[in-house]
């Protein structure tokens, strides 16, 4: 490859546009690049060298590109992916950006983020932890939507802050099944709406909380994810978030449509 679209490839995670080619190479040059299989289209106008893996880093940059926007956020179940939890959706990458699209390739949202939704994960814009959770948590199937809570809470996020961020979503597609899943996290299924979870050391670890982090201002014991969700200014019905689980699929439905 040469020099400066050697440059610009090394700044991209491997990912360089058309036009990044014509400045070093003939469309004829190209062509034959491309036609030996040298180099592999990733979206519309943006291209890989064939040795170079399609790693999510890659296919958020090369969504920059092809879109021609200044910045995107990799969202979804792309966002999973770089956080490290086992999505099942692996062929399209999902971003946040100003302008939305929709291919079998590339899903731009216009979703809104607040700065402290996102991280740096490898250099790449991402919805944090438990941002991306909630968004699976909404829009995956049960079994993947659920894995995926499991995962994000081995890797110490508490099940209190996923109860926190899903009230930001209300009344955003698969809401429900979204409560639903991240209030059995702490406590299995959610059968009462106050005292669940007893202030024990084991209840302590798997909510990821200490004695003084995400505690009940009247007691000294943690919050419940159930209990918070049903707390917060009763933003979620009580046959919801007190039902047992079969009420709670006939209520919220059992895609998570609510």
């Amino acid at each position: 490859m040469r020099p400066g679209l050697e440059q610009a490839r090394d700044k991209q995670f491997g990912a360089f546009a058309v036009w990044q080619v014509l400045c070093e190479y003939t469309r004829g040059e190209m062509r034959v690049l491309v036609d030996r299989g040298e180099w592999v289209r990733v979206f519309r106008g943006v291209y890989r060298e064939a040795d170079t893996p399609p790693v999510p880093e890659l296919r958020v940059e090369a969504a920059r590109l092809t879109t021609g926007l200044t910045s995107v956020i990799a969202a979804y179940d792309t966002a999973a992916q770089l956080h490290g939890f086992a999505v099942a959706d692996t062929r399209t990458t999902h971003v946040l950006g100003a302008r939305p699209a929709r291919s079998a390739q590339l899903f731009v949202h216009r979703d809104h983020a607040e700065a402290a939704e996102l991280e740096l994960i490898r250099g790449t814009l991402t919805t944090t932890a438990a941002r991306t959770a909630v968004d699976v948590a909404r829009t995956a199937s049960r079994d993947v939507a659920a894995a995926t809570l499991e995962a994000v809470v081995e890797q110490s996020v508490s099940p209190v802050r996923l109860a926190r961020e899903v009230l930001r979503h209300r009344g955003r597609r698969g809401y429900r099944q979204a409560v639903e899943l991240i209030g059995r996290l702490d406590s299995g299924p959610v059968e009462a709406c106050h005292g669940e979870l007893p202030a024990t050391a084991r209840g302590y670890a798997k909510a990821g909380v200490t004695p003084t982090t995400d505690l009940d201002p009247g007691a000294a014991e943690p919050i419940p994810a159930a209990r918070l969700l049903c707390d917060a200014a009763r933003t979620i019905p009580h046959s919801v978030c007190c039902a047992t689980p079969s009420a709670v699929s006939r209520i919220g439905g059992d895609r998570g449509n609510g």
